[in-house]
């Protein structure tokens, strides 16, 4: 009895025989691969933003946060209406941490952001030539192998002087001088200009300040066409 069945098993095709056997206490499982982790603060602050990981990135091309860098890059939540198609700024983070798979395509949604100051000449869309160092550095984290499969809205803000509408192409149009550059530094992410106008102001007491004069990138949904649809109706108001 024991030699059939000893034949019977050589006689079985080489895939049948070469399925694992887990012993239970006896068996080391392989570990799960590690998520990679970003190599530079501005690559780990665009990845998931919040004020710990966005403390200490900065636009500076050695890396080096000074006073006069210091303001560069700040984070900050953006919350989207998904119904009204209105968008507000909060520096408080989302209550939950941010759930990129999944996320809701009504109601409320609260996505964390980072705002980048970047320069522009007074009531145009070309990028100053002394920001040049600026877009380096970004264009070095967004580069980062570990922000492979994410992508981002490159969001346009002005300050408050000149009419709404104005301010909202004005915004795009920013936005859109940014992302060309990014992609033409072959930035391979996928990348959403959006302009935000005089809509969403980071300093509300002082409606003309420079500091409203920014760009946001806010990292996307798996998902994303509900938060775009959102961002695009800003400005429709």
């Amino acid at each position: 009895m024991r030699l059939a069945t000893l034949l019977l098993a050589l006689a079985l095709p080489a895939t049948a025989q070469e399925a694992e056997i887990f012993i239970p206490g006896r068996t080391t499982l392989a570990p799960a691969p590690q998520q990679q982790q970003p190599q530079n603060a501005l690559a780990r602050c665009l990845a998931n933003p919040d004020a710990t990981t966005c403390a200490g990135a900065t636009l500076a091309p050695d890396g080096v946060v000074t006073e006069s860098t210091a303001s560069d890059v700040q984070f900050e939540t953006l919350v989207l209406d998904l119904n009204a198609g209105t968008v507000t700024s909060t520096p408080t983070p989302p209550a939950q941490p941010t759930n990129y798979t999944t996320q809701p395509t009504t109601g409320t949604t609260a996505l964390p952001s980072v705002a980048i100051t970047i320069e522009f000449d007074f009531d145009s869309d070309r990028i100053r030539a002394d920001q040049s160092g600026k877009l380096s550095t970004i264009v070095a984290a967004l580069s980062d192998p570990a922000l492979a499969g994410t992508s981002y809205a490159v969001i346009g803000h002005t300050d408050a002087k000149g009419s709404a509408g104005y301010n909202c192409d004005l915004s795009l149009r920013r936005a859109a001088s940014v992302t060309r550059a990014l992609d033409a530094a072959y930035v391979t992410l996928p990348l959403y200009p959006v302009g935000f106008g005089e809509h969403v102001l980071k300093d509300v007491y002082n409606p003309n300040a420079p500091a409203n004069r920014r760009v946001t990138f806010m990292r996307l949904p798996d998902q994303p066409g509900a938060v775009l649809q959102t961002t695009a109706a800003v400005c429709r108001y």
